[in-house]
Protein backbone atom coordinates (compact mmCIF):
# COMPACT_ATOMS: atom_id res chain seq x y z
CA UNK A 1 0.00 0.00 0.00
CA UNK A 2 1.22 3.73 -0.97
CA UNK A 3 1.62 5.95 1.89
CA UNK A 4 1.29 9.39 0.77
CA UNK A 5 2.11 12.70 3.01
CA UNK A 6 -0.62 14.17 5.18
CA UNK A 7 -0.40 17.83 3.29
CA UNK A 8 -2.68 20.71 4.09
CA UNK A 9 -2.45 23.65 1.62
CA UNK A 10 -3.92 27.03 0.89
CA UNK A 11 -3.05 29.89 -1.32
CA UNK A 12 -4.21 33.57 -1.77
CA UNK A 13 -4.01 35.31 -5.07
CA UNK A 14 -4.22 39.57 -5.32
CA UNK A 15 -4.65 41.63 -8.57
CA UNK A 16 -2.30 44.04 -7.06
CA UNK A 17 -2.30 48.06 -6.70
CA UNK A 18 -1.09 49.38 -10.47
CA UNK A 19 -2.90 45.90 -12.44
CA UNK A 20 -6.58 46.63 -13.78
CA UNK A 21 -6.94 42.14 -13.98
CA UNK A 22 -5.24 39.55 -12.77
CA UNK A 23 -3.07 37.25 -14.67
CA UNK A 24 -2.06 34.90 -12.36
CA UNK A 25 -3.45 31.41 -12.34
CA UNK A 26 -2.67 28.92 -8.87
CA UNK A 27 -4.45 25.18 -8.13
CA UNK A 28 -4.41 23.75 -4.69
CA UNK A 29 -5.29 19.67 -4.87
CA UNK A 30 -4.29 18.64 -1.00
CA UNK A 31 -6.35 15.37 -1.81
CA UNK A 32 -4.64 15.24 -5.29
CA UNK A 33 -1.40 16.01 -4.09
CA UNK A 34 -1.00 18.81 -7.02
CA UNK A 35 -0.61 22.34 -6.21
CA UNK A 36 0.16 25.30 -8.86
CA UNK A 37 0.91 28.16 -9.52
CA UNK A 38 1.37 30.21 -12.72
CA UNK A 39 2.02 34.22 -13.96
CA UNK A 40 0.46 34.79 -17.59
CA UNK A 41 1.98 37.08 -19.93
CA UNK A 42 0.25 38.90 -23.45
CA UNK A 43 -2.05 41.81 -23.78
CA UNK A 44 -5.37 41.94 -24.47
CA UNK A 45 -6.05 39.54 -20.98
CA UNK A 46 -4.02 36.58 -23.57
CA UNK A 47 -2.02 36.13 -20.30
CA UNK A 48 -4.81 35.06 -18.70
CA UNK A 49 -5.53 32.68 -21.13
CA UNK A 50 -1.71 31.32 -20.85
CA UNK A 51 -2.03 30.53 -16.99
CA UNK A 52 -5.35 29.37 -16.86
CA UNK A 53 -4.68 26.63 -20.01
CA UNK A 54 -0.81 25.90 -18.19
CA UNK A 55 -3.18 25.19 -14.88
CA UNK A 56 -5.80 22.85 -16.58
CA UNK A 57 -3.94 21.06 -18.78
CA UNK A 58 -1.05 20.31 -16.32
CA UNK A 59 -3.84 19.30 -13.51
CA UNK A 60 -5.70 17.13 -16.45
CA UNK A 61 -2.07 14.94 -16.76
CA UNK A 62 -0.91 14.89 -13.72
CA UNK A 63 -4.07 13.40 -12.41
CA UNK A 64 -4.32 11.32 -15.56
CA UNK A 65 -3.96 7.30 -14.96
CA UNK A 66 -0.44 7.28 -16.60
CA UNK A 67 0.82 9.83 -14.52
CA UNK A 68 -0.74 8.35 -11.18
CA UNK A 69 0.68 4.96 -12.16
CA UNK A 70 4.31 6.52 -12.77
CA UNK A 71 3.70 8.22 -8.76
CA UNK A 72 2.61 4.73 -7.45
CA UNK A 73 5.74 2.76 -8.95
CA UNK A 74 8.25 5.54 -7.26
CA UNK A 75 6.36 5.50 -4.17
CA UNK A 76 6.18 1.65 -4.18
CA UNK A 77 9.17 0.41 -5.68
CA UNK A 78 11.81 3.41 -5.69
CA UNK A 79 13.52 1.91 -8.43
CA UNK A 80 16.30 4.24 -10.75
CA UNK A 81 13.54 3.09 -14.05
CA UNK A 82 10.79 4.34 -11.98
CA UNK A 83 12.25 7.82 -10.97
CA UNK A 84 13.19 8.25 -14.78
CA UNK A 85 9.41 7.44 -15.64
CA UNK A 86 7.79 9.67 -12.92
CA UNK A 87 9.74 13.00 -13.70
CA UNK A 88 9.34 12.32 -17.37
CA UNK A 89 5.32 11.85 -16.78
CA UNK A 90 5.30 15.46 -14.77
CA UNK A 91 7.34 16.88 -17.15
CA UNK A 92 4.98 15.96 -20.07
CA UNK A 93 2.30 17.21 -18.56
CA UNK A 94 3.54 20.77 -18.29
CA UNK A 95 4.90 20.16 -21.56
CA UNK A 96 1.35 19.22 -23.17
CA UNK A 97 -0.37 22.34 -21.59
CA UNK A 98 3.13 24.72 -23.11
CA UNK A 99 2.12 22.97 -26.41
CA UNK A 100 -1.67 23.93 -25.94
CA UNK A 101 -0.67 27.63 -25.10
CA UNK A 102 1.41 27.73 -28.17
CA UNK A 103 -1.53 26.51 -30.71
CA UNK A 104 -3.96 29.06 -29.65
CA UNK A 105 -1.31 31.93 -29.78
CA UNK A 106 -1.21 30.46 -33.50
CA UNK A 107 -4.73 30.15 -33.95
CA UNK A 108 -5.80 33.65 -32.39
CA UNK A 109 -3.48 36.72 -33.60
CA UNK A 110 -5.29 38.52 -30.55
CA UNK A 111 -2.78 35.66 -28.44
CA UNK A 112 -0.20 36.10 -30.23
CA UNK A 113 2.97 36.14 -28.02
CA UNK A 114 0.91 34.88 -24.91
CA UNK A 115 3.15 32.61 -22.37
CA UNK A 116 3.29 31.88 -18.20
CA UNK A 117 5.61 31.01 -16.28
CA UNK A 118 4.85 27.84 -14.37
CA UNK A 119 5.75 26.29 -10.82
CA UNK A 120 3.81 23.50 -9.61
CA UNK A 121 4.65 20.26 -7.45
CA UNK A 122 3.11 16.49 -7.31
CA UNK A 123 3.17 14.55 -4.14
CA UNK A 124 4.52 11.00 -4.60
CA UNK A 125 4.89 8.99 -1.47
CA UNK A 126 7.13 10.95 0.46
CA UNK A 127 8.46 12.88 -2.07
CA UNK A 128 7.43 16.20 -4.16
CA UNK A 129 8.71 16.52 -7.89
CA UNK A 130 8.61 19.66 -8.53
CA UNK A 131 8.32 21.47 -12.11
CA UNK A 132 9.92 25.12 -13.04
CA UNK A 133 10.01 27.51 -16.28
CA UNK A 134 10.15 31.20 -15.93
CA UNK A 135 10.28 33.21 -12.78
CA UNK A 136 7.90 32.04 -10.66
CA UNK A 137 9.60 30.23 -7.22
CA UNK A 138 9.34 27.86 -5.09
CA UNK A 139 10.98 27.46 -1.29
CA UNK A 140 11.03 25.01 1.16
CA UNK A 141 11.40 26.14 4.55
CA UNK A 142 13.02 23.13 7.33
CA UNK A 143 14.07 23.87 10.56
CA UNK A 144 13.31 27.70 10.03
CA UNK A 145 15.64 28.20 6.79
CA UNK A 146 13.64 28.97 3.53
CA UNK A 147 15.84 27.51 0.44
CA UNK A 148 15.01 28.76 -2.51
CA UNK A 149 14.50 25.33 -4.81
CA UNK A 150 14.14 27.31 -8.33
CA UNK A 151 16.30 29.33 -10.48
CA UNK A 152 14.83 32.48 -12.17
CA UNK A 153 14.93 31.95 -15.61
CA UNK A 154 15.64 35.16 -16.57
CA UNK A 155 18.54 37.18 -18.72
CA UNK A 156 19.82 38.55 -15.44
CA UNK A 157 20.08 34.87 -14.16
CA UNK A 158 21.92 33.61 -17.28
CA UNK A 159 24.40 36.57 -17.36
CA UNK A 160 25.47 35.76 -13.27
CA UNK A 161 25.46 31.97 -14.58
CA UNK A 162 27.65 32.80 -17.02
CA UNK A 163 30.11 34.34 -14.95
CA UNK A 164 29.61 37.88 -16.39
CA UNK A 165 30.68 40.34 -13.94
CA UNK A 166 27.47 42.51 -13.16
CA UNK A 167 28.67 45.39 -11.14
CA UNK A 168 27.16 47.69 -7.83
CA UNK A 169 24.89 50.24 -8.91
CA UNK A 170 24.50 48.92 -12.72
CA UNK A 171 20.77 49.11 -13.78
CA UNK A 172 20.42 45.30 -13.57
CA UNK A 173 16.79 45.50 -12.77
CA UNK A 174 15.35 45.42 -16.75
CA UNK A 175 17.63 42.28 -17.26
CA UNK A 176 15.22 40.71 -14.29
CA UNK A 177 12.34 41.25 -16.30
CA UNK A 178 13.56 39.17 -18.67
CA UNK A 179 12.23 36.20 -19.30
CA UNK A 180 13.85 33.44 -20.92
CA UNK A 181 11.62 30.41 -20.04
CA UNK A 182 8.34 29.90 -19.81
CA UNK A 183 5.56 28.02 -21.44
CA UNK A 184 4.32 29.34 -24.96
CA UNK A 185 8.30 30.10 -26.00
CA UNK A 186 7.95 27.98 -28.51
CA UNK A 187 10.45 25.16 -29.07
CA UNK A 188 13.06 26.38 -26.63
CA UNK A 189 10.83 25.85 -23.71
CA UNK A 190 12.39 23.79 -21.00
CA UNK A 191 10.84 21.96 -18.11
CA UNK A 192 13.07 21.59 -15.06
CA UNK A 193 12.52 18.95 -13.25
CA UNK A 194 13.61 17.52 -9.89
CA UNK A 195 12.42 15.99 -6.55
CA UNK A 196 12.02 17.00 -3.31
CA UNK A 197 12.70 14.45 0.09
CA UNK A 198 10.06 15.80 1.98
CA UNK A 199 10.16 15.47 6.40
CA UNK A 200 7.60 15.87 8.81
CA UNK A 201 7.02 19.89 9.40
CA UNK A 202 8.47 20.86 5.88
CA UNK A 203 6.19 23.95 4.55
CA UNK A 204 6.67 24.81 0.78
CA UNK A 205 5.97 28.49 -1.15
CA UNK A 206 5.35 28.69 -4.48
CA UNK A 207 4.75 32.01 -5.49
CA UNK A 208 4.44 33.96 -8.59
CA UNK A 209 6.77 37.31 -9.05
CA UNK A 210 4.47 39.67 -7.51
CA UNK A 211 5.56 38.25 -3.81
CA UNK A 212 9.14 37.23 -4.34
CA UNK A 213 9.79 41.01 -6.04
CA UNK A 214 8.63 42.46 -2.28
CA UNK A 215 9.36 39.51 -0.10
CA UNK A 216 13.02 38.24 1.15
CA UNK A 217 13.75 34.80 1.27
CA UNK A 218 15.11 35.42 5.03
CA UNK A 219 11.15 36.46 5.35
CA UNK A 220 9.92 33.71 3.88
CA UNK A 221 11.13 31.31 6.63
CA UNK A 222 10.01 33.57 9.00
CA UNK A 223 6.98 34.28 7.82
CA UNK A 224 6.20 30.52 7.22
CA UNK A 225 7.40 29.06 10.14
CA UNK A 226 5.37 31.70 12.55
CA UNK A 227 2.35 31.76 11.02
CA UNK A 228 -0.16 28.92 12.35
CA UNK A 229 -2.22 28.08 9.31
CA UNK A 230 -0.83 27.66 5.53
CA UNK A 231 -3.85 30.00 4.47
CA UNK A 232 -2.77 32.98 7.07
CA UNK A 233 0.87 32.51 5.86
CA UNK A 234 -0.40 32.67 2.43
CA UNK A 235 -2.05 35.61 3.04
CA UNK A 236 0.82 37.60 5.32
CA UNK A 237 3.06 36.98 2.27
CA UNK A 238 0.84 39.10 -0.24
CA UNK A 239 -0.71 41.49 2.11
CA UNK A 240 3.58 42.10 2.31
CA UNK A 241 3.78 42.50 -1.31
CA UNK A 242 1.41 44.75 -1.20
CA UNK A 243 2.33 47.44 1.65
CA UNK A 244 5.73 47.38 -0.12
CA UNK A 245 4.20 48.40 -3.22
CA UNK A 246 2.32 45.64 -5.10
CA UNK A 247 3.02 46.67 -8.72
CA UNK A 248 2.29 42.94 -10.03
CA UNK A 249 0.07 40.62 -9.39
CA UNK A 250 0.54 38.56 -6.43
CA UNK A 251 0.06 35.08 -5.70
CA UNK A 252 1.26 32.95 -2.89
CA UNK A 253 0.54 29.03 -2.22
CA UNK A 254 2.11 27.32 1.10
CA UNK A 255 2.11 23.81 1.45
CA UNK A 256 2.65 22.69 5.32
CA UNK A 257 3.63 18.67 5.43
CA UNK A 258 1.93 17.35 8.54
CA UNK A 259 3.32 14.00 8.21
CA UNK A 260 6.04 12.61 5.77
CA UNK A 261 5.71 9.30 3.89
CA UNK A 262 8.34 7.08 3.76
CA UNK A 263 10.62 8.70 0.13
CA UNK A 264 11.74 6.11 -1.81
CA UNK A 265 15.50 6.89 -2.54
CA UNK A 266 16.64 4.11 -2.30
CA UNK A 267 18.19 2.10 0.76
CA UNK A 268 21.61 1.25 -1.20
CA UNK A 269 21.77 5.38 -2.87
CA UNK A 270 21.57 6.64 0.31
CA UNK A 271 23.94 4.49 2.59
CA UNK A 272 26.56 5.28 -0.67
CA UNK A 273 25.23 8.76 -0.39
CA UNK A 274 26.23 8.64 3.34
CA UNK A 275 30.15 7.66 2.65
CA UNK A 276 30.61 10.36 -0.11
CA UNK A 277 29.25 13.16 2.27
CA UNK A 278 31.52 12.14 4.97
CA UNK A 279 34.58 11.97 2.84
CA UNK A 280 33.41 15.22 1.19
CA UNK A 281 36.29 17.67 2.35
CA UNK A 282 33.84 20.08 3.34
CA UNK A 283 32.28 17.46 5.90
CA UNK A 284 34.86 15.00 6.48
CA UNK A 285 35.53 16.15 10.08
CA UNK A 286 31.78 16.62 11.28
CA UNK A 287 29.91 13.62 12.96
CA UNK A 288 26.91 12.16 11.00
CA UNK A 289 24.53 14.23 13.15
CA UNK A 290 26.48 17.54 12.22
CA UNK A 291 26.47 16.51 8.38
CA UNK A 292 22.57 16.12 8.87
CA UNK A 293 22.38 19.38 9.96
CA UNK A 294 24.90 21.01 7.68
CA UNK A 295 23.33 19.86 4.87
CA UNK A 296 19.68 20.39 5.61
CA UNK A 297 20.52 23.60 3.41
CA UNK A 298 21.34 21.03 0.30
CA UNK A 299 19.04 20.71 -2.48
CA UNK A 300 19.81 17.92 -4.96
CA UNK A 301 19.39 18.79 -8.91
CA UNK A 302 20.87 16.16 -11.68
CA UNK A 303 22.69 17.29 -15.08
CA UNK A 304 23.11 15.76 -17.69
CA UNK A 305 26.49 15.27 -20.40
CA UNK A 306 27.32 18.99 -21.55
CA UNK A 307 25.41 20.58 -18.93
CA UNK A 308 27.69 23.67 -17.24
CA UNK A 309 27.19 23.26 -13.73
CA UNK A 310 26.97 27.17 -12.54
CA UNK A 311 28.18 28.99 -9.71
CA UNK A 312 25.27 31.24 -9.41
CA UNK A 313 22.16 29.51 -9.07
CA UNK A 314 19.02 29.93 -7.07
CA UNK A 315 19.43 33.68 -6.06
CA UNK A 316 23.08 33.10 -4.63
CA UNK A 317 26.75 31.89 -5.15
CA UNK A 318 26.33 28.08 -5.11
CA UNK A 319 28.99 25.53 -4.23
CA UNK A 320 28.47 21.61 -5.62
CA UNK A 321 29.01 18.24 -3.87
CA UNK A 322 28.82 15.87 -6.83
CA UNK A 323 27.34 12.47 -5.66
CA UNK A 324 27.53 10.86 -9.15
CA UNK A 325 29.09 11.25 -12.07
CA UNK A 326 32.53 12.86 -13.57
CA UNK A 327 32.69 16.77 -14.63
CA UNK A 328 35.51 18.47 -16.46
CA UNK A 329 36.99 21.92 -15.15
CA UNK A 330 39.92 23.34 -17.01
CA UNK A 331 40.70 20.27 -18.65
CA UNK A 332 40.42 17.96 -14.88
CA UNK A 333 38.06 15.14 -14.25
CA UNK A 334 36.52 15.69 -10.77
CA UNK A 335 34.01 12.53 -9.54
CA UNK A 336 31.82 11.98 -6.53
CA UNK A 337 33.01 13.82 -3.59
CA UNK A 338 34.57 16.78 -5.18
CA UNK A 339 33.08 19.90 -3.41
CA UNK A 340 33.04 22.29 -6.79
CA UNK A 341 33.74 26.30 -6.30
CA UNK A 342 34.37 25.99 -2.78
CA UNK A 343 35.17 29.89 -2.82
CA UNK A 344 31.53 30.66 -3.06
CA UNK A 345 30.36 29.71 0.26
CA UNK A 346 32.25 33.16 1.42
CA UNK A 347 31.85 35.22 -0.54
CA UNK A 348 35.19 35.23 -1.86
CA UNK A 349 36.51 37.37 -5.45
CA UNK A 350 34.06 37.68 -8.13
CA UNK A 351 31.82 34.65 -9.49
CA UNK A 352 34.19 32.66 -11.90
CA UNK A 353 34.26 32.87 -15.76
CA UNK A 354 32.24 31.11 -17.77
CA UNK A 355 36.07 29.24 -18.84
CA UNK A 356 36.19 27.96 -15.41
CA UNK A 357 33.25 26.20 -15.03
CA UNK A 358 32.86 22.51 -14.75
CA UNK A 359 31.15 20.70 -17.50
CA UNK A 360 29.11 17.17 -16.81
CA UNK A 361 30.96 14.76 -18.68
CA UNK A 362 27.53 12.50 -18.54
CA UNK A 363 25.02 12.24 -16.13
CA UNK A 364 25.86 13.73 -12.43
CA UNK A 365 23.69 14.35 -9.44
CA UNK A 366 24.67 16.73 -7.02
CA UNK A 367 24.09 18.89 -3.66
CA UNK A 368 24.24 22.54 -4.64
CA UNK A 369 24.69 24.28 -1.22
CA UNK A 370 24.58 28.34 -1.47
CA UNK A 371 26.52 30.86 -0.10
CA UNK A 372 23.98 32.72 1.31
CA UNK A 373 22.27 29.75 3.75
CA UNK A 374 25.79 28.33 4.29
CA UNK A 375 26.80 31.79 5.81
CA UNK A 376 23.38 31.65 7.90
CA UNK A 377 24.16 28.11 9.53
CA UNK A 378 27.28 28.73 10.20
CA UNK A 379 26.52 31.86 12.14
CA UNK A 380 23.94 30.27 13.77
CA UNK A 381 25.89 26.94 15.08
CA UNK A 382 29.69 27.51 15.81
CA UNK A 383 30.46 23.83 16.23
CA UNK A 384 29.68 23.33 12.24
CA UNK A 385 31.12 26.33 11.55
CA UNK A 386 34.48 25.96 12.97
CA UNK A 387 35.41 22.45 10.97
CA UNK A 388 34.25 23.60 7.89
CA UNK A 389 35.66 26.79 7.86
CA UNK A 390 38.87 25.44 8.46
CA UNK A 391 38.39 23.08 5.27
CA UNK A 392 37.28 25.87 3.23
CA UNK A 393 40.79 27.57 4.40
CA UNK A 394 42.49 24.41 3.17
CA UNK A 395 40.82 24.01 0.07
CA UNK A 396 41.17 27.45 -0.80
CA UNK A 397 45.11 27.79 0.21
CA UNK A 398 45.24 24.26 -2.12
CA UNK A 399 43.69 25.53 -4.94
Amino acid sequence: MTVRSTIVAAAVTHVGNVRDHNEDAHLVEAEEGVFIVCDGMGGHAAGEVASALGVRITHEHWTSPATQRAINDWAQAGTLEARRTLVSAVKAGVMTAHRAICQQAAEDPSKKGMGTTFTGLAVAGGDAVVAHAGDSRAYLVRGGIAMQLTEDHTLLARLMAAGLPLTEGQDVHRWKGVITNALGFGDDTKVITFIVPLSDGDKLLLCSDGVSEYVSEAEVGQVLSAQPSPARAAQKLVDMALERGGEDNATALVIKVVEAGESKIPAAQRQRDDQILSLCPLLEDLSPQQRLRALRIATNRDFVAGDVIPEVAMGSRVAWILMDGEVVVRGQTEDAGTLLYPEALLGQGAPRKADALAVAVGEVRAKAIRGDDFLEVAGEDPDLAEPMYAALARMIKGD
